[in-house]
């Protein structure tokens, strides 16, 4: 087992997306905020990691739809509830038009955005969810960059929860909270400091920001696996498209 360092100097535990990568150098996102009273950056307890599992190689395109619908949110009725009927194939073909425009009008010439993600059973159901962070110059800042979490229903991914300032890697706890997974992110004070925080899940999501309530700063070394890990290989950066790819 590895017990990663209390957080003192501004890498942490493994080179970070936001940090190292070079799309995170132009990112946008704020700097966390002022910590809770609690956290003194240089007395944190660190995470025990049992082991660590590589982002997958293969792009995955049923995530990468959930992505777009997750993160262009798009109303396919007129506002009046005029419309194709929702779930048919016009309806299916008309959100597919909607999200590409709004992916299309968010980029930025030469900025792309690119994903990492691992499957994890989070919840004890036998059944894998997914997590995912998006790496790119839009998406990541100083502080971090966003975490979607999402799950089987219905033979498609529906979302989860989604987490800002999320810093590599996702710390998977033995703990438990409403039969979830307690998870572990770091959180970026400064250039130099920084603490570990526990993210629980409350019954229906895990908090969405890791610097402040309901999420708390580690208290005591915890143990766990280590799912998305920062690591060379660009095969494990899979670039998201505005569109699903065409069917030969």
């Amino acid at each position: 087992m590895l017990a990663l360092p209390a957080l003192a100097g501004p890498e942490g535990l493994a080179r970070s997306p936001a940090l190292a990568g070079p799309e995170g150098l132009a990112g946008s996102l704020a700097l966390a905020g002022s910590p809770p009273a609690t956290a003194t950056p240089q007395a944190q307890p660190a995470p025990i990691v049992r082991r660590t599992v590589p982002p997958l190689a293969s792009p995955d395109r049923r995530l990468e739809a959930a992505l777009r619908r997750a993160l262009f949110p798009v109303r396919v009725d007129d506002g009046q509830g005029h419309g194709p009927d929702p779930g048919s194939p016009e309806w299916r073909q008309a959100q597919g038009r909607l999200i590409e425009r709004a992916c299309l009008a968010a980029r930025l010439p030469g900025q792309e955005t690119r994903y990492a993600y691992n499957r994890v059973d989070l919840n004890g159901d036998g059944r894998l969810e997914v997590v995912a962070t998006l790496l790119g110059p839009l998406d990541c800042g100083t502080g971090g960059c966003p975490l979607l979490i999402f799950r089987e229903r219905q033979g498609d991914l529906e979302l989860v929860s989604r987490m800002t300032l999320f810093r590599d890697p996702l710390i998977v706890g033995e703990g438990r909270h409403h039969g979830w997974s307690d998870l572990i992110s770091r959180v970026r004070l400064d250039a130099a400091h920084g603490f570990y925080a526990l993210l629980p899940f409350d019954g229906r999501r895990y908090p969405s920001n890791p610097s402040v309530p309901p999420a708390r700063p580690l208290t005591r070394p915890v143990r766990g696996t280590a799912y998305l890990p920062w690591v060379e290989d660009p095969a494990t950066r899979h670039p998201l498209p505005c569109a699903a790819p065409q069917q030969p």
